[in-house]
């Protein structure tokens, strides 16, 4: 008679710890951030895809869009437009690994692990510090590979149905969901339970659902006539074809960190016939393969590893109830990672106490680019600085022109960081809404004015290319600052005079340009 109670006693303080620990994992990159580091570079385009919203004829999957225009309704024009979505994103993710561990029969010590292991890795932080499509990848994916694992561990075919929703969803996200959704195909192939499963109607269920919810993302390709192929193709030329296999193995190892020890038991148990690891161990192992082969960057295979990090934590607790001192010694370990390894994923110091720690922690990918180029800062902390200066600069430009030319001014942003963030700061800067031959931007047109007088933020080549474009092209402004990223260490604004053709014109001829 008493067995029950305390069974449930138990049972209600783990769940009470997994809520503790999701609002905490909420709360930690947003107060732990430090204030001198602004809107990301991509950040901005998010809000600008937001201005253009329209579900079903967007160039890209739309939620990203959706997310940032709900922060910003919100926030405003604070940073916590951007952040507060970033964090909730990686508070669910936490959460849905912390249930998975429970569901499969965790306990206090498994949720526990499992929840310093995502903080050890800066896989997991950094992205919920950025409002991007990563961190809502990961969430989605492994909102998919966990309900397969608990259909074929609970031989429940209900689960299907959380798959076709992770599925679909992540498709209105990211188009590669699809390398998931693949890895899913063969998790199921390999599982007898899950074969067995695909003769009711449930996975068919998931397949229409998912198939429904990503109709916004394929009908606006359509009506643009495939732009992810052709930025596919651009990305591939100048960033994927020089990922090597080293660079990504590697890769993975940095962004784990702490997080290995997770998924290292999970790949062990699974090896050992372990029933719950088998699912995500597979799905897992796909999901990195095809990366490989399709040369993808390191954190492409992000969502295949909160599931490991869950079914490595339960044997991890395993463990730990035959060998007293893993109990221990591992959760402090994986926090003492976690202390040194934070402002990697978090910007916990100033720009230069942070040139300091990457310098002393003697990273090298830690501030490496997408291109091989090696910065002050890592890349993502220099694409966070100088762009509200940069508003700030070109309102002043504008501000010296004549009112006539004000009232008809044409302001061009050289790339989709400085077009979003004129945009962005528009109304504090004094500014017209930017246009851009960049991605989107060249889609979203030329803009209302005339081009007869156009403010122009590029770098030092551009000169040469607006003198085939402008009878009288004059250097207005430079900015320089070396701690941001190479495309943005010298930025010059033009004001260009006198079309030799008008703009909307040949607008159609100078885009898009996906760089």
């Amino acid at each position: 008679m008493s067995a029950q109670p305390a069974r449930a006693e138990t049972t209600a303080a783990t769940w009470m710890l997994i809520v503790a620990l999701v609002t905490l994992r909420f709360a930690l990159p947003l107060l732990t951030r430090q204030s001198s580091w602004g809107i990301h570079r991509d950040e901005f385009l998010y809000f600008a895809m937001a201005d253009h919203f329209d579900l079903f004829r967007m160039q890209f999957p739309p939620m990203i869009a959706a997310i940032a225009g709900t922060g910003r309704a919100i926030f405003g024009d604070s940073v916590l437009a951007a952040r507060v979505p970033a964090a909730l994103g990686g508070a669910a993710l936490t959460a849905v690994v912390l249930c998975a561990v429970r569901r499969l029969g965790g306990g206090t010590l498994g949720c526990l692990l499992a929840w310093l292991a995502m903080l050890a890795a800066p896989l997991f932080v950094r992205t919920s510090l950025l409002m991007q499509p990563v961190i809502v990848d990961q969430l989605l994916a492994t909102v998919a590979i966990a309900a397969l694992t608990l259909a074929a561990h609970e031989r429940e075919p209900r689960w299907w149905i959380a798959v076709g929703v992770g599925l679909g969803l992540g498709a209105l996200n990211k188009f590669s969901i699809a390398f998931v959704g693949a890895s899913v195909a063969v998790a199921v192939l390999c599982d007898p339970s899950l074969r067995g499963q695909l003769r009711t109607r449930w996975p068919w269920y998931a397949v229409l659902i998912g198939a429904t919810l990503s109709l916004p993302s394929v009908t606006g390709q359509i009506v643009h006539g495939w732009p992810f192929l052709q930025q596919m193709q651009s990305l591939r030329d100048g960033q994927l074809d020089r990922v090597t296999m080293s660079e990504f193995l590697s890769g993975q190892l940095t962004m784990l960190a702490g997080a290995l020890v997770c998924v290292l038991a999970a790949v062990a148990s699974a090896m050992r016939g372990g029933a719950r690891e088998r699912v995500p161990v597979i799905a897992a192992a796909c999901l990195v393969l095809l990366m490989l082969a399709f040369h993808g960057k390191a954190y492409y295979a992000g969502p295949a590893y909160p599931m490991l990090v869950a079914t490595g934590a339960l044997a991890l607790e395993r463990l730990a109830e035959r060998r007293r001192v893993v109990r221990y010694a591992l959760p402090t370990a994986l926090l003492a990672t976690t202390i040194m390894l934070w402002p990697i994923g978090i910007p916990v110091f100033s720009p230069a106490g942070m040139m300091r720690y990457t310098s002393a922690l003697g990273i090298a990918e830690a501030t490496k680019t997408n291109r091989g180029e090696t910065l002050q800062l890592p890349q993502d902390y220099a694409d966070m600085l100088g762009w509200r200066e940069l508003a700030d600069s070109v309102g002043a430009v504008i501000a010296r022109l004549p009112a006539s030319e004000r009232a008809d001014l044409t302001l061009v942003g050289g790339n989709y960081g400085e077009a979003g963030a004129l945009a962005f700061y528009r109304t504090r800067a004094g500014l017209p809404y930017p246009v851009s031959t960049a991605g989107d931007f060249w889609a979203w047109g030329s803009g209302t004015g005339s081009g007869r007088t156009v403010i122009v933020v590029g770098d030092r080549d551009a000169g040469a290319t607006l003198g085939k474009l402008f009878a009288r092209v004059d250097v207005a402004m430079e900015l320089t600052n070396p701690l941001l990223v190479p495309e943005e260490q010298r930025v010059v604004i033009y004001r260009a005079a006198d079309p030799r053709a008008p703009i909307a014109a040949i607008w159609p001829s100078l885009g898009p340009n996906w760089r």
